[in-house]
């Protein structure tokens, strides 16, 4: 119990496996597991009522600033990807099927946000910067094992944040065809960006690989609209470096799409075994339920590009 004790208070001094550069003890670590807090949003108060019309949260009154040229894809998740090559995107409605143009990270803005909104929303972009990096950390590093903790929370409505914006500035399309960008639920969507509770039983974040299944670690971000018989938008399938996911705004919909019905909701942990280590990136929620399944993933062979 002694040396147990030990390295505990040895964890505790240790800096947070969050990224935050403070001591786990006086951050995530509580007790004897780690647990990171969603960040807190504050999208609806303000000292008084104001609405920008082109601001997709001008519906809460509580807009601020001019017009703020929001990134679509965060600047930064772009530059990270990027490295030191260049950024290409491909399946907008304003390109040609199969193809790819390069852009700059501060050319994919539009503007769909008031200023404070895009503040104030500006924690979410760096939590997935944040699991962007650690993703591609632990599947590029071999040698030594690391844990990383992000909240779950967070990529969920850093996902919505950027299907919102894609969608309200025109730049989703099904089939070659243009989306109005309504969601089913618009109104209870911007709720669910500022406020985890919000979120209805069995909407979230699943993933989507089964056991067996093979991918490739590469520097891409995928996402693709799920509508339905009306065009609405009411979820998103996306690839974050090599795995796949499905963010379900609508709890309905979970009996209708196939692909759900053997995955994870929530996962709590993806572990990525490599021959000679082990990189953990942790998933934490706060829904008052218990998240203990994980996603193993085992190295099997470089690819030689």
């Amino acid at each position: 119990m002694g040396e147990a004790k030990r390295r505990l208070q040895a964890l505790r001094l240790a800096t947070c496996i969050c990224g935050s550069g403070k001591p786990a003890g006086e951050c995530c670590l509580k007790g004897d597991h780690w647990f990171k807090a969603p960040a807190c949003l504050d999208l609806s108060s303000t000292r008084e009522s104001k609405s920008v019309e082109k601001c997709y949260m001008k519906n809460l009154g509580a807009c601020g600033g001019g017009l703020s040229g929001e990134h679509l894809i965060s600047e930064a998740v772009i530059r990270l990807l990027a490295g030191n090559g260049e950024f290409r995107i491909s399946g907008t409605p304003w390109l040609a099927e199969g193809e790819w143009k390069a852009i700059g990270p501060k050319s994919l803005t539009a503007n769909c946000l008031c200023e404070r909104h895009n503040g104030n929303l500006h924690p979410l972009d760096d939590a997935a910067l944040f699991f962007f990096r650690s993703l591609k950390a632990a599947f590029e590093e071999e040698v030594k094992s690391a844990v990383y903790l992000v909240s779950g929370h967070d990529i969920e409505r850093w996902l919505l944040k950027t299907l919102k914006a894609l969608a309200a500035s025109g730049n989703l399309a099904a089939g070659r065809q243009r989306l109005a960008g309504e969601f089913a639920t618009d109104i209870r969507l911007l709720d669910m960006l500022g406020e985890v509770r919000a979120w209805p039983r069995g909407a979230g974040l699943y993933c989507v690989m089964r056991a067996g299944d093979t991918t490739y670690n590469h520097n891409h971000f995928q996402i693709a609209p799920l509508t339905n018989l009306r065009g609405e938008i009411n979820g998103l399938w996306t690839n974050i470096v090599g795995l796949s996911f499905v963010l379900l705004l609508e709890p309905a919909l979970l009996p209708h799409i196939p692909e759900l019905a053997q995955a994870v909701f929530r996962p709590g942990k993806l572990l990525i075994r490599h021959p000679s280590s082990v990189n953990e990136v942790i998933l934490s929620w706060d829904d008052g339920e218990r998240h203990r399944d994980e996603m193993s993933l085992s190295f099997v062979r470089r690819v030689q590009t």
